[in-house]
């Protein structure tokens, strides 16, 4: 395997950084600097995991992957797929994504309900801390992981409780077969979802759009062709192009009314939750468990009804000065998080202001 290890040189950047008393925002193939809050640190060095890259190791009658945070997301997913193989979680994929951005971020796609998200399939993980440290966590086997799960706490941190070097996976076959269906449904009919989910099916996608229920089934040519027997509705001729503009938010659902100047929120609930009060237009993803809202609401209206429902909202897309873009965090979680955030970065060094910056006071 070819792989370039700059950890070296990255953990000189860090070092120098803190002795500066400055902070650093972790930059990969920059695809999601859409995403997040705006820094707090207007002198902040730009730190790029870029010339980290590479696949360390990879084993496919093990179904596991080891590679660097710099390497092209799309490079690991050609390689997956020559051995017939894939990332489980299927993560969202945009030109430049690169595998440390897609963790950081923990980004999942069409399949997180049924396969599970980025962060189940996470065995092991090499960062460096806010300490100047270069540490090691986990290993290359599930049953390996026990105790203080720091591998998987840096899934969804936003490059914020250190810079993630290197990474061990589980990856998966890909199926034999994989056909959807599409139905007729009431519009934001999120409990409509329910009956199928209680059925022995081998489901790999489901949404609601336009009064339109799409289900992907995956699995071999038998276990599909019965399911689709008992699922019922039309076959949909160009799937793979569907849930393909889905996770990588080139549906139109996603570009035509981002021309209309209207927010994007992603909204995480149980899948069960009834039709949010809110005002826009939704596309229902994961069984209702994940809701894309283009609206004109206000954030903290947003925020509140996610919390009624018991979930949370983020804002989607570039924020302004003052806005906030996470589920404002309150008594014991914010207190949790503040002490995640001391034990691996004390100085806050990274990302200021990127991911709750409540968190940094």
């Amino acid at each position: 395997m070819n792989s370039n290890d700059d950890s070296a040189s990255l953990l000189t950047q860090i070092a120098d950084t803190i002795d500066a008393k400055s902070s650093v925002r972790i930059v990969g193939g920059n695809s999601k600097a859409m995403l997040g809050g705006l820094s707090t640190d207007d002198n902040s060095r730009e730190l790029s995991t870029l010339s980290h890259s590479g696949i360390i190791q990879y084993e496919p009658t093990e179904l596991v992957v080891s590679v660097r945070a710099g390497t092209a997301l799309a490079d690991l997913k050609k390689t997956l797929s020559e051995s017939d193989q894939m990332l489980p979680f299927d993560p969202p994929t945009a030109p430049a994504s690169t595998i440390g951005g897609v963790l950081a971020c923990g980004l999942s796609g069409p399949r997180r309900p049924f396969n599970g998200s980025a962060r189940d399939y996470v065995l092991g993980m090499r960062i460096i801390n806010g300490r100047a440290q270069d540490l090691s966590f986990g290993g290359e086997v599930m049953k390996n992981v026990a105790g203080y799960d720091v591998s998987r706490l840096q899934v969804s941190a936003w490059g914020t409780l250190g810079l993630l070097l290197d990474v061990s996976m589980k990856v998966l076959p890909r199926p034999e077969v994989e056909l959807t269906l599409v139905q007729q449904a009431e519009e934001n009919d999120t409990q409509g979802f329910a009956p199928f989910l209680r059925q022995p099916l081998p489901l790999s996608g489901a949404m609601l759009i336009d009064r339109q229920r799409y289900f992907r089934l995956s699995g071999s040519e038998a276990a599909v062709r019965a399911a689709a027997s008992s699922l019922g509705g039309e076959t949909f001729a160009d799937g793979d192009s569907l849930w393909r503009s889905v996770r990588d938010q080139t549906h139109e659902f996603f570009t035509r009314n981002r021309e209309q100047g209207k927010t994007l929120w992603r909204l995480s609930v149980a899948d069960y939750t009834p039709a949010l009060p809110l005002s826009g237009q939704w596309l229902h993803e994961w069984a209702g468990a994940q809701r894309w809202l283009l609206t004109d609401e206000v954030g903290e209206k947003i925020y509140q009804t996610a919390a009624d429902a018991g979930g949370h909202a983020m804002r989607y897309q570039q924020c302004k000065a003052g806005e906030s873009v996470f589920q404002p965090l309150h008594g014991a979680m914010l207190g949790l998080q503040s002490k995640l955030r001391d034990s691996f970065d004390p100085s806050r060094v990274f990302n200021r202001g990127r991911f709750h910056p409540e968190l940094e006071h």
